[in-house]
């Protein structure tokens, strides 16, 4: 078994800017890695921004060595969609572009892996079940801590639409606002990988409403997930902060959605 936890991560100039991912990383080593009986490889995707001797003080600092990503190439767009962005000032072209990865251009980078754990760098671990994957189910494939619904307008008034062409369907029931937070989850990465699922995520990344609307990663993933009927777990015994959004995450016992 072969289990990876990643994240795209920001660049600074100062290397004090870091201290949040710092802080992640230190409580994934006192949480998880320390603790679990697997070995846990670690990846930090970057936008080519992260240089050496920063890289060098993360490691430092977190205790832990990472293997640092650059994946500047897939944040390429075409600069014609800007002006046609209707709400750029409230999510930059970085945050649109940073969807698009964590729901498409990823997947390519986990080749050689059987699970993801994402840890988003605002997010602070604060439990984890050790035994997680000595436990972990046949039939798993998809687990996270909170089930949520979409709320950006732009977005709810042109994915589902789209979606259904992608999927040739007429009915939009997988746009049912069950999606799982993506700040933290765990995936069994075959299920990526499937030919099918990889041809939606392109003609998803590739429509420029992508871009324009700001299609994020929790609907496509969660549509992903509910129109091939995969069961979305709530991952017992985990607890979580989120720093963005000053969210705290503890679930006591497994809930199926």
């Amino acid at each position: 078994m072969r289990i990876v936890l990643a994240a795209l991560v920001r660049g600074y100039e100062n290397k004090h800017e870091y201290r949040n991912l710092i802080k992640r990383n230190l409580y994934l080593k006192k949480n998880i890695t320390s603790k679990v009986s697997q070995d846990i490889d670690l990846l930090l995707f970057h936008e080519g921004n992260i240089p050496q001797d920063h890289q060098d003080y993360i490691i430092k600092k977190s205790k832990q060595e990472y293997s640092f990503v650059d994946i500047s190439k897939d944040f390429i767009f075409d600069e014609e969609l800007l002006e046609k962005i209707p709400d750029l000032e409230r999510f930059s072209i970085g945050y649109r572009l940073m969807c698009r990865f964590n729901f498409f251009h990823i997947w390519q980078y986990l080749n050689s892996y059987d699970y993801l754990i994402r840890v988003d760098e605002d997010v602070l671990i604060n439990k984890f079940d050790k035994k997680f994957f000595d436990n972990i189910s046949n039939n798993f494939i998809f687990g996270t801590a909170e089930i949520s619904n979409e709320g950006h307008a732009y977005t709810n008034n042109t994915l589902p639409t789209f979606l259904r062409e992608v999927f040739d369907s007429t009915e939009s029931a997988f746009y049912n606002h069950k999606f799982p937070y993506t700040n933290f989850y765990i995936s069994k990465l075959d299920f990526w990988r499937k030919q099918n699922i990889q041809n939606n995520l392109q003609q998803i990344s590739e429509n420029p409403q992508q871009i324009i609307s700001r299609w994020g990663d929790l609907p496509i993933i969660g549509s992903i997930l509910n129109f091939e009927n995969i069961n979305i777990e709530i991952i017992k015994g985990i607890e979580y902060s989120h720093l963005s959004h000053k969210n705290k995450f503890k679930i006591s016992k497994k809930i199926k959605s």
